[in-house]
């Protein structure tokens, strides 16, 4: 068979099987705001740059915003890393015994089939760094006839998805000086690319500008809300164990990389993966964001196994060992079951680890499985506070945080605006209400001090149940009777948030 035949066919079995799996979780959090952002597309976000606008815009505007629609592009995505990966090994020397090993590999990795699963910048930065992996390849293969401008036209569009490519930058940068081939910092070509990669990626930069530099306030509050539950073994422990059996393709092909006279014209780019993993350990950046660098070390995996398994039915055995391996890790990678059936699989001790989540405790799901569950509840209940207060020209809806305000927009769609003060929201909330405005529906964990101090009548209209949603507990207050005018009130909350950025 014809590699580019084999190349297409592995590509399009990742893309199937991400389509006909059942999805009976819903919407994920994020999914939630970034379908807020396709809504109000716009040159930056709060903690975004504008891709993920676009791409939710345009998904929302052609396809519709149901489950199915939301996941076809993030599967498009993984499904083109693929073919990317798979025209890697070729430029590595692999023929079709490593495009096998690589494509099972890809489409059995735990790993991909939670990136692809849902819409967020993950699975297009993924996209991103494959791209740039391959055309490093391809520098490192013929470097007389590469243009740079080519890796530079490609990060400013990785740029306006992630921030995340600053990261692959520096990694870039110090491979470059510990593989002995900075030299090619004294030449025109990287200075090119990076002149090409900020034009691309103005836009964003003066959107930050204009609106004050939320990056940086963003990146401040993750590295107090998040980032300081990373531990540097837990980080080094998830490399190793987030691609379930994707472990026994990408670890030899470091190896190969490395340690093999073969490979010693593409060995920076073993030297750029382990100066990405000391860039975020003293970054203490979390687990999945070294997702992007790895593509290339499955097609170097690929390259390893077609080199010292030279019968046919060598490779066959290995590529059956990973199948079978890989089928029970399979609710690991995608939320197939409903929440009881995950649970009681996620109670196995070898799966304990991801059961961890932000917050540094053990869980009964997956967090991004929780962030699945709970959200029609929420939205049904923010719809009979609306039912029972009965008219809809003094009343808003707050939520404490994004994806309980995307959850109602998108599966209430309450006549009514929907406010918060979490990520991007705060961006769009308005400073000053519409007159008359006096009432509220508020959507917290907790009833706040200040909002009891302000309404004199407060009616609980109900909370989630479901104890396996992370919202589970998370209430509906209607809330009613302000002792106060309650619109200078919300205007100084407004004015509050924005100068705290």
């Amino acid at each position: 068979m014809k590699t580019s035949i084999l190349t297409a066919l592995l590509s399009l079995a990742f893309f199937l099987l991400h389509v006909a799996l059942p999805a009976p979780l819903g919407y994920h959090r994020d999914e939630l705001l970034y379908l807020a952002l396709g809504r109000r597309p716009d040159f930056g976000f709060w903690s975004n740059p504008p891709m993920i606008g676009a791409l939710s815009w345009f998904s929302q505007f052609f396809l519709g915003d149901s489950v199915f629609a939301t996941r076809l592009f993030p599967a498009l995505a993984g499904t083109l890393l693929v073919y990317l990966t798979l025209r890697t090994v070729q430029l590595l020397g692999g023929g079709n015994k490593s495009v096998l090993i690589t494509g099972v590999a890809m489409i059995a990795s735990v790993a991909w089939q939670r990136a692809f699963t849902m819409l967020q910048p993950v699975p297009f930065d993924i996209l991103c760094w494959g791209a740039l992996s391959l055309l490093l390849v391809r520098w490192l293969h013929a470097p007389g006839k590469f243009d740079w401008l080519w890796i530079g036209l490609v990060a400013g569009l990785g740029m306006l998805n992630k921030y995340t490519l600053v990261f692959w930058a520096a990694a870039l940068f110090v491979a470059l000086l510990l593989n002995g081939r900075w030299r090619i910092l004294l030449t025109k070509d990287p200075w090119i690319a990076l002149a090409a990669s900020v034009a691309v990626f103005t836009p964003n930069l003066i959107w930050q500008y204009l609106h004050h530099w939320p990056v940086a306030a963003h990146m401040q509050e993750l590295a107090e809300s998040q980032l300081q539950n990373v531990q540097p073994m837990q980080f080094l422990t998830d490399q190793l164990l987030m691609h379930g059996v994707g472990l026994f393709v990408w670890l030899p092909g470091l190896l190969f990389l490395l340690l093999h006279p073969r490979m010693q014209s593409f060995r920076l780019l073993a030297w750029f993966f382990m100066a990405l993993l000391g860039v975020f350990l003293l970054a203490n950046g979390k687990s999945y964001y070294t997702l992007g660098a790895f593509p290339v070390l499955f097609a170097a995996g690929g390259v390893c196994y077609e080199h010292y398994l030279k019968p046919r039915w060598a490779i066959a055995t290995a590529m059956v060992f990973i199948g079978l391996l890989a089928l029970p890790l399979a609710p690991a990678g995608k939320p197939i079951w409903a929440a009881p059936k995950l649970s009681k699989y996620f109670q196995h001790p070898a799966l304990e680890g991801g059961l961890r989540w932000e917050d540094g405790k053990i869980h009964a799901l997956p967090q991004d499985y929780a962030d699945m569950l709970g959200w029609p509840e929420m939205a049904a209940l923010a719809t009979k506070a609306l039912k029972i207060h009965g008219q809809t020209d003094d009343i808003m809806i707050y939520a404490e945080n994004y994806g309980q305000a995307g959850a109602v927009e998108l599966l209430g769609k309450p006549p009514v605006p929907v406010c918060s003060f979490s990520d991007s929201y705060r961006l769009w909330a308005p400073e000053y209400l519409p007159p008359g405005v006096q009432n509220m529906v508020y959507i917290n964990d907790e009833l706040g001090e200040d909002i009891q101090a302000l309404f004199t009548d407060i009616q609980l209209i109900g909370s989630v149940q479901d104890t396996f949603a992370r919202e589970f507990g998370t209430s509906v207050y209607l809330c009613r009777k302000p002792k106060s005018d309650f619109g200078p009130f919300w205007s100084q909350r407004v004015r509050e948030v924005r100068a705290d950025r």
